[in-house]
């Protein structure tokens, strides 16, 4: 599992995470490097500073919308 899938999954767990808790959680160094990787793969991630300047990421996932799809069609056994 590479840096960036990883950081993916954390911040799907554990939205406003800092740097800080990431390096330490993931031993990523370059937490803002593998952002950019996310955001590059069409990803948005928010950096937004608390009110003691600490950055903190947030994942935007898209809502996903259900269709039904195939509501003709019948079963038989």
């Amino acid at each position: 599992m590479t840096q960036t899938t990883r950081l993916l999954d954390y911040l799907r767990a554990n939205p406003g995470a800092s740097s800080l808790e990431i390096t330490n959680a993931l031993r990523i160094v370059n937490v803002t490097g593998r952002v950019s990787d996310l955001r590059e793969a069409g990803y948005v991630v928010l950096c937004i500073r608390d009110r003691e300047g600490v950055a903190r990421y947030r994942l935007v996932e898209r809502p996903v919308q259900l269709t039904l799809t195939g509501a003709e069609e019948v079963v038989t056994a």
